[in-house]
């Protein structure tokens, strides 16, 4: 009895300390959101694409580049514009748009996006992007349907008999990156067209083949967007096997993929996921899991958020007297860095933390047996440039494989 007491008290003292953390004097989160937009709006090239990669130790702009990263950015701006309206983000989002359409090839009955006009060069992931992009953005106009359907199309001709997806086209194999990311692009498009029978047909293939082989082999490049895909499924449907994946996923990540915060890394993908799948967690009274993501979460975030260029930074801060200085730095203020000890900024470092905290501020996740949802950003000081960076080596999100795989 007396050891429940006590296992009690470290509970509630553990919970008493995250709420001091999450009610602590700070910037709010939409105050986030807005550096990272003008981050964006500024990044964007007079072509509609962005730039890609900035490194702060040789000043340079990467030569380098990457379509479905490039789309992952017009997604973002789609997910910002999402149930509001904001004439800057949406001219950006019609350039960008226009950037991606410019460099589609033709594929079966529809077009994918190619970020070098081949075939080789055409990407799942990049259309699945583009794709959200567009339907978050809410964007519409006989050219906005025209791109629409045309991606949609090329996104349907990539699927495999087993509901996953091909990487590419002229290939077999399939990519974790790009499966998740085109069930979340074919789930959200169903959730705003019901009655598209070629999507509804297509999702039941995806919904039985991706849930049975990533509850056999889960892994990191499909967690976050596969939760967030599963969550989307379950706000559609209602149906309990989508909430259960996504409590299984989150629960295999937490105790196997990343048991541990990484203090080196930007993770703000994987509070995407963790985020998206927290919505569906209530409605089966998972309260234990509940807790773990929301602690995880504001442990991540805290970590992150000393990741953004800050107005009037003049350098980055490594500890122990060592730090950087690079002229350029306020051109790049409201970027995420792409990880501790790492002064480089590249695009989709600053999409997944934008995406994160647009799911923080809008959403937020949800209390225990229905209290009021949470932001943890809200309770996250500012950094000072003592905190800006803490200590560690490369990220954990390098991705190099198939489809995100760079080109020069």
């Amino acid at each position: 009895m007396e050891a429940g007491i006590r296992a009690r008290g470290h509970w509630h003292a553990g919970v008493l300390l995250l709420v001091l953390l999450l009610t602590a004097a700070s910037v709010v989160a939409g105050e986030r959101v807005g550096r990272a937009i003008d981050f964006l709006l500024e990044a964007q090239l007079e072509d509609g694409l962005f730039r890609y990669r900035h490194d702060f130790i040789d000043g340079r702009d990467s030569r380098r580049n990457n379509i479905v990263r490039q789309a992952g950015a017009a997604y973002a701006l789609g997910e910002y514009l999402d149930g509001g309206s904001d004439p800057r983000v949406e001219a950006a989002l019609r350039r960008a748009l226009a950037a991606l359409d410019r460099r589609s090839i033709p594929w079966r009955d529809g077009r994918l996006v190619s970020l070098d006009g081949t075939t080789a060069g055409a990407k799942t992931g990049a259309t699945a992007l583009a794709l959200l992009a567009l339907l978050q953005g809410g964007l519409t106009g006989p050219e906005m349907q025209r791109r629409l359907d045309a991606w949609l199309r090329g996104l349907l001709a990539l699927q495999r008999a087993d509901g996953g997806f091909r990487s590419r086209p002229g290939v077999e194999r399939a990519s974790p990156y790009s499966d998740g990311e085109a069930w979340l692009a074919l789930a959200s498009y169903h959730r705003r067209h019901p009655l598209d029978d070629r999507v509804a047909v297509a999702l039941q293939q995806a919904d039985r083949g991706l849930m049975e082989r990533y509850r056999r082999n889960p892994g990191i490049g499909f967690f976050h967007w596969g939760v967030m895909a599963a969550a989307v499924r379950y706000h559609t449907t209602g149906e309990a096997r989508f909430r259960r994946f996504a409590a299984d996923q989150m629960r295999f990540f937490l105790d196997s993929l990343r048991p541990r915060v990484n203090p080196r890394s930007n993770s703000c993908y994987s509070v995407e996921g963790l985020v998206a799948g927290a919505g569906v967690l209530a409605a089966g009274g998972d309260d234990e899991l509940l807790d773990r993501v929301r602690e995880r979460v504001a442990a991540e975030m805290e970590k992150n958020l000393a990741l953004q260029l800050r107005p009037g930074q003049d350098r980055i801060v490594f500890g122990q007297g060592r730090y950087l200085v690079a002229p350029e730095l306020p051109r790049y203020r409201g970027g995420f860095l792409d990880g501790a000890h790492r002064p480089q900024l590249r695009i989709d470092s600053t999409q997944h933390c934008l995406s994160a905290l647009l799911k923080l501020e809008r959403g937020g996740i949800p209390g225990r047996r229905g209290a009021p949802a949470s932001s943890p950003v809200r309770g996250i000081p500012e950094p000072t440039a003592a905190l800006q960076h803490l200590p560690g080596g490369v990220g954990e999100h390098a991705m190099a494989v198939d489809d995100h795989a760079e080109l020069p």
